[in-house]
């Protein structure tokens, strides 16, 4: 079998079909990882509901509040047509940047990250 330049994730030590793990690999418990999973799913679901929130607010104030619909910003545009053709897409991607840096902060606080060798300590790890 031709060899890799690359350390394969698992190694057959002995050539006897007992696969295990390489030495120096970790592996989180599945136990956190349901945990992480729970959280970010709650982070998710929070963002969601903010989301929804405001995409039904637009057509709720068109329909109940006249100014929303009847009054004049720069240009005689209305406050729904500017939320509609600027405002939603600021806020949806101010949401998306907000919900994955949340949730990217959550998965690497529960899970941890690999530990990373520093220059400065001669190969130990930090």
């Amino acid at each position: 079998m031709a060899s890799s330049a690359v350390d394969p994730a698992w190694d057959d030590p002995d050539d006897e079909d007992r696969w295990v793990p390489d030495v120096g690999d970790e592996y989180d418990m599945p136990a956190d990882v349901d945990a992480a999973f729970r959280t970010v799913r709650r982070v998710a679901v929070g963002h969601f509901v903010v989301f929804l929130g405001v995409v039904v607010a637009v057509p709720i104030l068109t329909l109940t509040v006249d100014w929303w619909s009847e009054g004049r910003l720069v240009g005689g545009m209305t406050p729904s047509f500017v939320m509609a053709a600027v405002g939603l897409y600021v806020f949806f991607f101010l949401l998306a940047a907000a919900a994955a840096t949340l949730s990217n902060a959550v998965e690497d606080r529960m899970l941890g990250a690999p530990e990373q060798e520093t220059p400065d300590s001669g190969g130990e790890k930090s």
